[in-house]
């Protein structure tokens, strides 16, 4: 049998345990927080078609008026502009693995080889997951505005302020979310954030951001936030939707003047969801765009990176899209204390 070439043999290596794992990841992934795994499972994680360097978003900004008239009443005729675009940039994560030579060298057996390219394919893994999750709730300014648009962005502390796709906010009053303080916003109940007022805050705000079938159908409360809910629920008001058993996600639900909410938490090791603070979501309302060929792929799709001057090979998995929140209108921000 003719000696392998391991360069070749550990480059083809690379590239092929990124693409058999595609999949994989994207589960690991998609099925890491309750948001992710909702959206997906409403189609709302899609493959935008590319359109150039930028996601265009068709976007509703007046509505037309319909007119109660009798007889010989004049008939108002008014143009207006009801659609316009949101422009995005699409953001691009990567998470990079290398072997060196040495590595390569004293690494000689199949089953050797396979573990060693299994703990970079993992560790690479784990810092595209992460950087998504912090993605999700991020203002998408770090990394020089590289990173995707989360929350922060979408749905800002100042309502009125900012632009968003493109969009000024202070131009367009229906491309603004909402924001609500539970210290000050709330004096009939307190203008406190506890067991007592948690809940019926979340029912006056899904309420008040509510419009027919459109409401914020799923809240989420960083770990500070979560305890005032999780006490104001006794054990039988404790309700599991369809949604989250099927899907598999800890939580709570209950029936609003709106409709029925799901209410999760944020936490844990290495959380990046802003203290005191919830987002009020309008699911339907909020999607993934991903662009053509760009899911969690191998970064270089041909055999890796072989760079001129080290003895060492690369490899990554990337990703390329963007968060985009669709109608602003249902969209809350709460802070708690």
């Amino acid at each position: 049998m003719a000696p392998i070439n391991p360069d070749r043999n550990y480059q083809q290596l690379l590239t092929a345990a990124v693409a058999r794992t595609q999949r994989e990841t994207q589960d690991i992934i998609y099925n890491a927080t309750p948001l992710t795994r909702i959206l997906r499972d409403m189609g709302k994680i899609q493959v935008k078609r590319a359109g150039g360097p930028e996601l265009r978003i068709p976007v509703e900004f007046d509505k037309l008026q319909a007119q109660w008239f009798t007889g010989y009443d004049k008939i108002e005729i008014t143009p207006k502009e009801l659609l316009n675009s949101a422009v995005f940039n699409w953001s691009r994560v990567v998470g990079m693995f290398s072997l060196n030579g040495t590595e390569m060298l004293f690494t000689s057996g199949e089953e050797e080889r396979i573990d060693l390219l299994k703990f970079y394919l993992e560790s690479a893994r784990k810092s595209v997951k992460e950087s998504f999750e912090e993605g999700i709730v991020s203002d998408g300014t770090a990394q020089g505005g590289r990173q995707m648009i989360g929350f922060g962005g979408a749905i800002p502390i100042v309502a009125n302020t900012g632009i968003y796709g493109g969009i000024n906010r202070a131009d367009v009053a229906a491309w603004r979310t909402s924001e609500f303080n539970a210290t000050t916003d709330f004096a009939a109940l307190g203008n406190v954030w506890d067991a007592t007022t948690a809940r019926p805050m979340i029912s006056q705000m899904t309420l008040n951001r509510s419009r027919g079938s459109q409401y914020p159908d799923l809240w989420i409360f960083d770990s500070n936030s979560w305890q005032a809910v999780e006490a104001s629920f006794v054990a039988h008001q404790r309700l599991a939707t369809e949604r989250s058993a099927r899907l598999g996600y800890s939580g709570m639900a209950y029936h609003t003047a709106a409709g029925l909410v799901d209410l999760v938490a944020a936490g844990g090791i290495g959380n990046v969801m802003p203290a005191n603070t919830a987002f009020g979501i309008d699911t339907n309302n909020l999607s993934i765009y991903e662009f053509p060929g760009q899911s969690f792929v191998p970064f270089h799709p041909a055999g890796g990176l072989r760079p001129i001057n080290q003895d060492a090979m690369a490899q990554g998995i990337v990703w390329s899209g963007q968060m985009v929140v669709e109608n602003p209108l249902s969209m809350i921000r709460l802070a708690t204390a």
